[in-house]
């Protein structure tokens, strides 16, 4: 049934979820006390190339502010920018002093580029009559099981690590590489206490509709009017699957712990530790095997990222031009490894990063934004 869930939200959705990066494996003490890091327990263990080891970090909990802010200038007129990361530890609570009052005052707020799939009116109730078709393109064809299509090397990996994250279920044995590596990760996400998102888009909703706040979506939005026929096609398609199914094992093997100390380096704003682990992502094989089939070319995804970070430009520019004070969210891996800063530098933007602001625009920059500082509590 997880299988299911995951190929229909493939199609409402296009964002695997392995395109946010390597996976972790790591215990969160019983009894922790929240928003403090602790010692790992010697009894904890993780995966790390192929073999099992002590040391596994404890994720963070409790409120923290995430990374200070991003401000572009043109003129009088600012753009603040939140770097945000996915996943984070399921514990957190994200809440910026800084982003609070950007927001009070913001007249736009941008989203992220990205790409989502929806059905048209009425296909939702066409797939429940749809399920079979959709049941049958998340399997190998013929009855052909993971054993029967992976390479043995790759095979023997897997049932090593299934048991760990899958238990025994033996649906997975019957799913295309593809989905049963979405299913391996979902699983060591959740026994890792990572979760996707990071709490920023409910605060911000919540946000704009307080202060009503006109809202700007930047995503390549494509349409399914027919899930049966989309599913079919996807039986047909080509795909690298192989390819996805040893990026996959790869992250949980040599890049276990990255996820884990990203969400925490996200959470407390540490930019540093966060430029350093932001190095270590792999490639997005698995997203790039989907948008490189026909189905997803016939839907106009294949290029969809380079159509959407266009769209997120151009609504940076026309907010920059009218709006005395406007609000974005960007993947931090733009920010701080990406060429971001440099692309709206060229356009004549002055860019300054979290902590090398002075208090002189229309928003004062809090001291301890960005710093990890839980300002309840008042502690690191």
């Amino acid at each position: 049934m997880r299988a299911m869930i995951f190929f229909l939200g493939l199609f409402l959705a296009v964002a695997p979820v392995w395109a946010s990066g390597p996976s972790s494996v790591s215990g969160n003490p019983v009894g922790a006390p929240d928003g403090q890091l602790v010692p790992p327990d010697e009894s904890q263990l993780v995966i790390e190339g192929g073999d099992i080891i002590d040391a596994a970090p404890v994720l963070v909990s409790g409120r923290h502010s995430g990374p200070g802010l991003w401000k572009v200038s043109h003129g009088d007129n600012v753009l603040w920018i939140l770097g945000t990361v996915s996943p984070v530890p399921r514990k957190l609570d994200w809440y910026s002093p800084q982003a609070e009052q950007v927001l009070a005052q913001a007249s736009e707020i941008i989203g992220p580029p990205g790409i989502v799939v929806s059905m048209g009116a009425g296909s939702m109730f066409k797939a429940v009559f749809s399920l079979p078709t959709l049941l049958k393109a998340r399997n190998n064809p013929d009855g052909a099981t993971l054993r029967d299509v992976l390479p043995a090397d790759l095979y023997s990996r897997w049932e090593r690590l299934k048991p760990l994250y899958l238990g025994r279920d033996k649906g997975v044995e019957k799913m295309r590489p593809f989905f049963a590596a979405g299913e391996l990760y979902d699983a060591a996400l959740k026994q890792a206490g990572l979760q996707y998102g990071s709490g920023v888009g409910t605060r911000l909703s919540q946000l704009a509709k307080q202060h009503r706040i006109k809202r700007t979506p930047t995503s390549v939005r494509a349409e399914i009017k027919n899930p049966r026929s989309a599913a079919k096609a996807f039986v047909k398609a080509e795909m690298d699957d192989i390819a996805c199914f040893r990026s996959m094992l790869d992250h949980l093997d040599a890049d276990v712990l990255h996820a884990a100390e990203r969400a925490n380096a996200w959470a407390v704003g540490d930019l540093p530790a966060l430029s350093r682990l932001l190095k270590a992502r792999e490639p997005l094989v698995c997203l790039r095997a989907f948008t490189g089939t026909e189905m997803a070319k016939s839907l106009g995804l294949d290029d969809g990222e380079a159509v959407s970070r266009k769209q997120w430009f151009d609504a940076v520019d026309a907010a920059l031009k009218t709006n005395a004070v406007s609000f974005a969210t960007m993947p931090v891996a733009d920010l701080l490894g990406g060429d971001l800063p440099a692309v709206l530098r060229e356009k004549g933007y002055a860019v300054e990063e979290p902590g090398r602001l002075d208090a002189g625009g229309e928003v004062e920059v809090d001291a301890a934004a960005g710093s990890g500082i839980d300002h309840d509590r008042g502690q690191p």
